[in-house]
């Protein structure tokens, strides 16, 4: 009972509730670890990928639908990413959108094992993909490269995300 009157209660004297606040937050930090971070991809990616699952695991895809779009856009824009290569994110960025959005639909169904699958179907995407493009339209090696990265990042995501969660439910 006591727990309830906290998420209800006035947060910085306004009339939020406390998911909403961390829903937010959440969006926020999707938008400033590529931008202030930036590099490593490892780390960022690894940031990005825990917010992607905790968010869905939390708030169900829809309201996750943020997460997964922001930060490309963000690394896009601010060319912060593969330093003169950053143009090519372009071709790739809908790619990285609909891989967030395989794990985030595998995540969805609050299970580690759909996580892990999840997770692998991300990697297995982008390799897929980049290695096509790198054919279609010159993509450089280094997409390709990073993409085996991408087991790791969504690894590290989806084991702090659900620790993350089950921790937030007690």
């Amino acid at each position: 009972m006591k727990l309830e009157k906290v998420y209800k209660q006035v947060t910085l004297g306004l009339n939020i509730e406390f998911d909403t606040i961390v829903l937010y937050s959440i969006y926020l930090l999707s938008i400033l670890v590529p931008l202030l971070i930036g590099k490593p991809q490892l780390l960022v990616g690894s940031i990005i990928n825990t917010l992607i699952v905790y968010s869905t695991l939390k708030y169900g895809i829809k309201k996750t639908l943020p997460v997964l779009l922001l930060p490309s856009i963000t690394a896009t824009s601010m060319g912060i990413l593969f330093d003169g290569a950053t143009y090519f994110l372009l071709y790739v960025l809908p790619l990285i959108v609909i891989s967030n959005f395989i794990l985030s639909y595998f995540v969805s169904k609050k299970n580690l094992k759909f996580g892990l699958v999840g997770m692998l179907l991300k990697g297995t995407f982008l390799i897929i993909t980049y290695k096509l493009m790198s054919e279609i339209v010159g993509l450089p090696s280094i997409f390709v490269t990073s993409s085996y990265l991408q087991f790791i990042t969504a690894s590290v995501g989806v084991l702090i995300g659900f620790t993350l969660y089950r921790y937030s439910k007690n």
